[in-house]
């Protein structure tokens, strides 16, 4: 799934590790504590009233700009060689050169067709199967006997963590460090605002002990597997058997961040997305029973447009951030057009634009005949999630697996609402159905 930056619980920490880091303060004052209300408890009020009254806002004194409406959304996110990201002083440091951090480079130019080669359309029909078994497990592994399963903690990070060993080909050395890797690092990655010390150092704690589990472990072991059975095959075997020139560049110094980044990518943004779907159905009856309509008649597409469809209510981002590299009109041509400078913050408001009227037709109504181009879940443009086809199977297919079972629903008091505990990830959420 994509990934982006939203506002997260203040910590005044500063990293030990990094003397380099944070790369520039938090915003400070009342007008950032009110900025960051709005963000965590009013976002949808607070684009209604932008894209209406003023749909690119700057805020002052350099502060943020806000991008609302779909079309300027587009937009920016179609140019990242003017809108690039803010990522490299969190992702560098932990991971090694990534593509994430760097648009318009070698680095995601090369980088990326290279993984994508290898993250193969073909394959979809074997990663279904295998997600409906994962999850199926899990559900029978961690249901308690009287039939609640708390499904972050034993459903909605474990099946995709599992996945990352079974397809990606990146096991880790147990369940816990997975876990722990694949939180740490997203965190600090792309939700890290308030430039948490701790939550850095966590980040950076976690890159390290990847790099050392390949360097030492997976990928030597992995490599004497290939040498006796040259037919194994997933997506870390196969970068392992590229013969590439020289001239190509990418070598064991590249090899490395690209395997750590399928950890990063693909664990607690398909957590969030099962999670934040699930709470979206169950607040609409018909919507819930038309999806597990389409669970019982083994209708994919049609679950996967209640998936889509759900998550727009409450997608897994608030915005993207990017940083502007040079002035910039847009929406030229326009009445709402605005000059954005050179070095100022751009929020560009995705949830925003999958709520925008003037291209989605009753935006505040549920329905699952929507075009795949009106969603945003998974990026746009260059940024698009590089697991993209992966993810629309993924999450659907755990979805479905919680479906299928009998009266489903949420469980009764605080335990059936999500609790993100104190950060930006769902930490538990506790579904009920008979046995």
């Amino acid at each position: 799934m994509s990934t982006a930056s939203t506002v997260s619980p203040s910590d005044p920490s500063h990293s030990t590790l990094d003397p380099d880091w944070p790369p520039a303060p938090p915003p400070k004052g009342r007008a950032a504590r009110i900025l960051q209300y709005l963000i965590e408890k009013r976002i949808d009020t607070l684009y209604f009233v932008l894209r209406a009254v003023k749909p690119i806002l700057g805020l002052p004194k350099g502060g943020p700009v806000f991008v609302t409406r779909f079309k300027d959304v587009q937009e920016v996110l179609q140019r990242p060689e003017i809108f690039g990201v803010m990522y490299a002083p969190m992702i560098d440091k932990s991971v090694g050169k990534f593509m994430l951090a760097h648009d318009a480079s070698v680095y995601n130019q090369r980088d990326k067709g290279l993984m994508r080669s290898l993250i193969q359309q073909s394959d979809l029909p074997a990663i279904r199967t295998s997600v409906a078994r994962i999850a199926d497990r899990c559900i029978d592994d961690g249901t308690r006997p009287d039939g609640t399963l708390e499904v972050v903690s034993q459903l909605s990070r474990r099946a995709p963590i599992l996945l990352t060993g079974e397809y990606f080909g990146f096991p880790g050395p147990d369940l816990e460090s997975m876990f722990r890797w694949s939180r740490a690092t997203q965190y600090d990655m792309f939700h890290n605002q308030n430039m948490s010390g701790k939550v850095h150092d966590d980040n950076l704690k976690a890159g390290r002990e990847m790099r050392a589990y390949l360097s030492d472990e997976l990928l030597p072991q992995r490599r004497a597997e290939l040498a006796q059975d040259p037919s194994l095959d997933d997506v870390v075997s196969r970068l392992l058997k590229l013969e590439l020139p020289e001239s190509v560049g990418f070598g064991e110094e590249q090899i490395l961040p690209n395997i750590m980044g399928l950890l990063v990518g693909g664990v607690e943004t398909t957590s969030q997305a099962v999670v934040q779907i699930l709470d979206q159905l169950f607040r609409r009856p018909k919507a819930l029973e038309g999806a597990r309509r389409a669970a019982r008649h083994d209708d994919d597409r049609r679950v996967f447009r209640y998936c889509w469809e759900a998550l727009r209510f409450n997608p897994i981002n608030p915005f993207v951030m990017r940083q502007c590299n040079q002035d910039y009109l847009v929406a030229a041509g326009t009445f709402r057009n605005k000059k954005i400078r050179q070095g100022r913050v751009v929020l560009v408001g995705t949830r925003s634009a999958m709520k925008d009227g003037r291209e989605l037709p009753r935006p505040h109504t549920f329905s699952v005949d929507r075009p795949d181009y009106h969603y945003m879940h998974l990026g746009y443009g260059s940024h698009r999630c590089l697991g993209d086809q992966v993810s629309k199977v993924q999450v659907p297919q755990i979805v479905k697996t919680l479906l299928l079972k009998e009266n489903l629903r949420r469980a009764p008091g605080a335990a059936g609402r999500i609790d993100y505990g104190d950060g930006p990830f769902p930490e538990r959420f506790t579904v009920t159905f008979d046995r």
